[in-house]
């Protein structure tokens, strides 16, 4: 039998990593905690070529724009994880700065050659890290864990 706890905050604790039935572990709990592993480890890979997450974003969203993105396009982009809406904007002035992007006469920001290139190393690692995010999990698998989290979101709002 496996000695499984209940702290005062309702999660349960587990002599072992893994003993607890699935069915009695918080799905907010589990959210989270994934959440801040793929963070960490995203992060971590962008690191490694000296790029920050909103520079990332700066740069996919600039490179899907046809003829770039003015600041105040950049500004009223969708900011996950609360980190609010000037991030991204900031980290696209920190890539102006490292001429990967270039300002043009009218306002818009698109990718130099320098860029192009940052932006192919940085989608290398980003594909390194969801082969690893993903692992042994299947693709069904994969697709029946994001179902279920997002019918957790659609039933909470």
């Amino acid at each position: 039998m496996t000695n499984v706890s209940t702290s005062q905050n309702g999660t349960t604790n587990s002599p072992r990593k893994g003993t607890t039935a699935p069915d009695q572990r918080p799905i907010a709990l589990v959210a989270w905690q994934v959440t801040e592993a793929i963070l960490r480890h995203t992060q971590a890979a962008l690191a490694r070529i000296d790029l920050t997450q909103p520079q990332w974003w700066a740069l996919n969203n600039i490179v899907r724009a046809e003829h770039g993105l003015t600041r105040e396009e950049i500004r009223a982009l969708d900011v996950p994880y609360g980190l609010g809406t000037e991030v991204i904007a900031l980290g696209a002035d920190a890539l102006v700065h490292r001429g990967w992007l270039i300002g043009g006469a009218d306002g818009r920001l698109t990718l130099t050659d320098q860029g192009r290139a940052g932006l192919a190393t940085a989608k290398e690692h980003v594909a390194r890290v969801r082969a690893e995010l993903v692992g042994d999990i299947t693709e069904e698998e994969y697709a029946a864990a994001v179902s279920v989290l997002q019918r957790v979101t659609d039933n909470l709002t």
